[in-house]
């Protein structure tokens, strides 16, 4: 599995999905009732799925997953979602919600079950006013709004378990076509009634409206109950944080784009300057982002809960999206405006945090594109990269987004950074362009024919991964003067100052589908018209007629890991009296689920988007991933498929064993055999008890696509043996002599000791039994081998714990793919057998 800083906790909803207490509820059914006048439904379990009739809530069991999965992970952000009803900024209300309306709960007290309330800002689900979650088929499109007093026994719960706790309100929009929160702006602005707009959506709740109830874990409002604000959902979580016992960061909200480049009447080019001299703009949602920081800040610092920058605790943060985070081009302006600088330098702004979906692969079907034809052409030393120098990677080994360093390179190079796209878009799904057959989501514009722009002097500020030359200089507005120069930095600087703050990651990821790390930010949902999926990426039908996205789990984990390792290298994160410029602890994986594994997705009776979880962003149940030898070596043999991990079902492996002998004749007529390699090859046979090819699970189809990629070719691929036959913990590496920096892995079959051909997954070494560091080793995936920075003194004890794989083939490589599936059906059995590198 991958690694990770920390993790976005979902599913943002659901009434006491991140409770430690079990509970049960029962909603209103109107045509209920002796005489159709409505009654309450029986009482059901709502928190305790994987283990029903128990005590242990979903919650619970998915956080001791998480804890054993992820021992690394030191950081939950937990994600709780109000909803908005509209795109309008005019009329768009941001509120509180249930599914219960009218119904009824219970939690168990130990002993028996009691009534409680679903508590919210003052709401129950008894209160008059309270905006109805819409329903799709017959089922809600949302759980309900997670209930106060769950909330507060979550976070006390994970900072038990040691975590750090960042506490994320979230708007999830309910209207048509289920649209992104980004999406909430103005049709038109630079006038009066744009400001009036932006004051009606924060609304006007104030620290003093709210009171905490200890006892009762909630929070009041004395506001009216229908003052559904966004200054409401924030000043209500800053105070249930403190009944909490307080959060290390807070988040005042994230990728409200289209309000934050809302432009107020008195907006320009060239802005006016504060008494500092300093350059600022009239954008009215910012200004409001920072007052509310100012009143989150008076509500923690009330309570006794005064920011700490040598521990990191009680802070503040906003976090914009990655395609807004510093600056943004207004249509027909001809620039690109730091709107959010005044924000970020705001004292009572602690970190400058952003969602952090950029590009990390710009590759094609077919050959891969220009990435591929410039592999091994040398990297650019200088910036702006020149037209003729800006593509090339510097890479050894053979071309394959399943490169950790060609994925690396990408996070302080390539798109967005050396070059750019001018327009590329999506433009649905339909055949390859570049000959394939297979069907794909259609680039366009400059993407479809890689016509890639350089960016020029004096442009970083429009380079979205500039992330190292933004935090170390000041910035200036970037715009076309008139004067000849294009656009090029203009006026005073802006109130940021060099290494002003930290810089954290709220959140990244990656989709679990193919060539997820050429467009991070897309994720695949039917029923929302922001549903999407990588660019160039392709897609598989079941039956001619249903298409979804094909799958890759590797490659989502393999960017995952990839960025930790990156931003865990002292060299790549400068420090400075501030802090780091990545606060690493603070970066969560988007996302862990409080539904356990398996239980979430198989029980989509239970939740309407276990659909979506094949092919989303969920980290847990997904497979281990594979990368290819490091840059600086020769080159190796390349990346390979891997066979895909088959989750949650139950099937066996039989293994045989066979070695490779020759004779050597002699002059008597006797011939001696002599072995031609010391370990055997295998035949494996994997018989399934039943491959599901329902669209949550995929499993058959799965199969068969790789069959059908894989077989015929003569081309092998990486098999994980199943379960805990290949899983080695605390095996001998070796023994340091003080020289030896590269040790190859074995492992012990009985009394017999073979080679480790492959590894898959993320090895972890131990020196005299303690954990390195990943900088402090490097993995060669095929040879499986362990090359140290320093050579382990003498006598150390070298141990590890590993996965291993095989490096294989379909044992009848001519086989087509309809005979595969004629195997699978008659026999239920895959026959594979490995081969040599």
């Amino acid at each position: 599995m991958a690694q990770v800083f920390g993790v976005c906790l979902l599913p943002a909803t659901g009434e006491f999905s991140y409770d430690t207490i079990p509970a049960q509820g029962a909603r209103w059914d109107p045509a209920g009732g002796v005489a159709g006048g409505g009654a309450l439904e029986s009482l059901s379990p709502i928190n305790c799925f994987y283990a029903p009739g128990g005590t242990r809530t979903d919650y619970s069991v998915a956080l001791d997953q998480l804890q054993a999965e992820h021992p690394e992970c030191q950081t939950v952000a937990l994600v709780v979602a109000w909803f908005g009803d509209s795109t309008d900024a005019a009329s768009c209300r941001i509120y509180p919600s249930t599914s219960y309306i009218v119904g009824a709960f219970e939690s168990w007290g130990g002993s028996a079950w009691s009534a409680v309330n679903w508590q919210c800002s003052g709401l129950t689900q008894a209160s008059s006013g309270l905006i109805p979650i819409s329903q799709t088929n017959g089922g809600f499109t949302y759980g309900g709004t997670p209930s106060d007093q769950s909330v507060v026994r979550c976070i006390r719960d994970l900072k038990a378990r040691g975590f750090r706790v960042i506490f994320y309100p979230f708007i999830l929009m309910d209207c048509a076509g289920k649209p992104w929160r980004g999406r909430i702006g103005l049709s038109s602005d630079l006038s009066s009634a744009a400001t009036s707009a932006v004051s009606d959506f924060l609304g006007s709740a104030a620290p003093s409206q709210f009171s905490r109830d200890t006892v009762n874990l909630t929070v009041a409002y004395s506001g009216s109950s229908a003052d559904y604000t966004f200054r409401r959902f924030i000043l209500h979580y800053a105070n249930l944080c403190v009944v909490a016992g307080g959060v290390d960061l807070f988040l005042i909200g994230s990728e409200l784009r289209g309000l934050e480049v809302i432009r107020g009447p008195a907006w320009t080019k060239t802005g006016s300057v504060d008494a500092n001299g300093d350059a600022v703009w009239d954008y009215p949602f910012v200004a409001g982002l920072a007052q509310l920081a100012a009143d989150v800040r008076l509500v923690f610092d009330g309570a006794g809960l005064t920011k700490n920058l040598t521990s990191w605790k009680n802070l503040i943060a906003y976090s914009p999206d990655w395609s807004s985070w510093n600056g943004w081009q207004h249509a027909g302006e001809n620039g690109q405006w730091p709107h959010l600088d005044s924000l970020f330098a705001s004292p009572n702004i602690d970190l400058v945090s952003f969602d952090n979906y950029l590009p990390l692969s710009d590759w094609t079907t077919g050959s891969g594109g220009l990435d591929c034809a410039n592999w091994t052409a040398p990297k650019a030393t200088t910036w702006p990269a020149s037209t003729a120098a800006m593509n090339g990677l510097g890479l050894f080994g053979s071309p394959t987004i399943y490169s950790e360093h060609y994925l690396a390179g990408n996070i302080e190079g390539g798109e967005q950074f050396d070059w750019y796209y001018g327009d590329s878009n999506n433009d649905g799904r339909g055949l390859d362009p570049n000959g394939s057959g297979v069907m794909v989501s259609l680039p366009e514009g400059d993407r479809l024919t890689q016509g890639r722009n350089p960016y020029y002097a004096g442009q970083q500020l429009l380079a979205r991964k500039q992330f190292r030359w933004w935090w170390r200089n000041t910035h200036q507005a970037i715009y076309d003067a008139g004067d000849g120069n294009g656009w090029a930095p203009h006026g005073p600087a802006t109130q940021w100052t060099a290494q002003m703050k930290p810089m954290i990651f709220a959140e990244y990821g990656f989709a679990t589908v193919d060539r997820c790390t050429n467009q991070p930010n897309v994720f695949f949902d039917p029923n929302s018209t922001e549903s999407d999926t990588p660019f160039w990426s392709v897609w598989n039908s079941s039956d001619g007629d249903t298409w979804t996205p094909r799958r890759d789990d590797n490659l989502a984990n393999l960017g995952l890991q990839t960025i930790y390792d990156y931003w865990s290298e002292a060299s790549n994160n400068p420090s400075s009296n501030g802090g780091p410029m990545i606060l690493t602890p603070f970066c969560c994986a988007w996302n862990w689920d409080a539904r356990p594994f398996p239980t979430f997705p198989l029980n989509a009776s239970a939740w309407g988007d276990a659909a979506n979880w094949a092919a989303g962003n969920w980290i847990g149940g997904k497979g281990p991933y594979v990368a290819i030898p490091a840059p600086d070596a020769p080159p190796g043999p390349g990346a390979y498929a891997t066979f895909p991990t088959l989750s949650g079902e139950a099937w066996s492996a039989h293994y045989k064993p066979r070695f490779s002998t020759r004779t050597a004749a002699k002059a008597s007529g006797r011939e001696t055999p002599a072995a031609v390699f010391a370990s055997p090859l295998w035949d494996i046979e994997l018989r399934f008890d039943v491959l599901r090819s329902a669209t949550a699970f995929s499993e058959m189809q799965e199969v068969l696509a790789f069959a059908d990629e894989v077989a015929g070719q003569g081309a092998p691929f990486l098999f994980a043996p199943p379960g805990s036959l290949g899983v080695y913990f605390g095996a001998s590496l070796g023994s340091g002599d003080g020289a030896t920096r590269a040790f190859v892995l074995s492992r012990a079959i009985g009394g017999y000791v073979e080679r480790v051909q492959a590894l898959i997954g993320s090895p972890t070494v131990y020196v005299d039994g303690v954990a390195l560091g990943p900088s402090a080793y490097s993995v060669s995936v095929l040879p499986a081998t362990i090359t140290f920075a320093t050579a382990p003194a003498a006598g150390a004890a070298l141990t590890i714990d590993f996965s291993v794989a095989h490096l294989a083939r379909f044992s009848d490589d001519t086989e087509d793919l309809e005979q595969i599936m004629s195997g699978l059906w008659q026999a239920g059995a895959i026959r594979l057998e490995t081969v040599r590198a």
